[in-house]
Order: structure tokens, then sequence, then C-alpha cells
């Protein structure tokens, strides 16, 4: 006996508009709770206290060359003078 062609059709749409409304409507809701679960992203902080910041850095890094070179200036300075108070030590010829 042949399948009669109704049923199949009947059957067919029995399954395939169920599955295509539980698809339509439920893509959605997934997404939904998908980004309900999700973490919430952290604002960026102010750039205006970022820039801030780094030019209170920038300017402690020049206060700090500065005064390493007023040292090593120093420094130069006082090893030009010792060497002037003791002149080199003769050599001896043997």
């Amino acid at each position: 006996m042949p399948p009669d062609p109704s049923l199949i059709v009947h059957e067919v749409f029995s399954w395939v508009i169920p599955g295509l409304v539980i698809m339509v409507l439920g893509f959605p809701v997934v997404r939904l709770i998908t980004r309900w679960l999700e973490p919430k992203p952290v604002p960026p902080r102010e750039l205006s206290a970022i820039n801030g910041r780094l030019e209170r850095i920038e300017t402690a890094v020049d206060a700090i060359a500065v005064e390493i070179e007023r040292i090593s200036e120093a420094q130069r300075f006082a090893v030009r003078l010792q060497s002037e108070q003791h002149p080199p030590l003769p050599r001896v010829s043997g």
C-alpha cells in the first residue's frame, strides 16, 4: 500500500512549522540570556586623569635627569681639583 501524500505533508508540516517557530523565537531569547550572563564591560578610566599622571611622571623624570647631570658634573669637578692638587708621581726609570 503506497503512503498517503496528504499524511506525509501533514507530518512534515507538523514538525517543520513548530521547529521554525521555535528557532525564530528562541534565537533572540537565547541572545538575551547570554548578554545578561556575560560580564559587564569595565568603563575606561578618564583620559584626562591618565594624561595628568603622565605629565607628572615626565616632570619627575626630567627633574631626576637634571639632578643626575648636576651630580656627575660635581664629581668631574672634584676629580679635576684632586688631580691638580696632587701632581702625578715621577716615574722611576730603571
